[in-house]
């Protein structure tokens, strides 16, 4: 499972230029997955936390280091129904 690290989660080039986060709706937690934490450990050694945080045109899941580096950045896009 290759992770790359990043500065935010603009710079991974997976968010879409006009998502912008919703105020108060991030939910972060530890990673639980020991295998997860083993790989980011090895990019960074330190805490790190799962964030998912809402926006207006769908989420955004990460893990975010301490310094407030980031890696594993998906995005997941808002379905719209008519």
């Amino acid at each position: 499972m290759p992770l790359s690290l990043y500065p935010n989660v603009y710079a991974s080039g997976l968010v879409p230029r006009g998502w912008t986060p919703s105020r108060g709706a991030t939910i972060k937690y530890a990673v639980r997955n020991r295998a997860v934490l083993r790989e980011l450990r090895r990019l960074r050694a330190g805490q790190w936390k799962k964030v998912i945080k809402q926006g207006n045109l769908g989420e955004v899941h990460y893990f975010e280091h301490e310094s407030g580096s980031v890696a594993g950045v998906k995005f997941f896009s808002r379905t719209v129904t008519p």
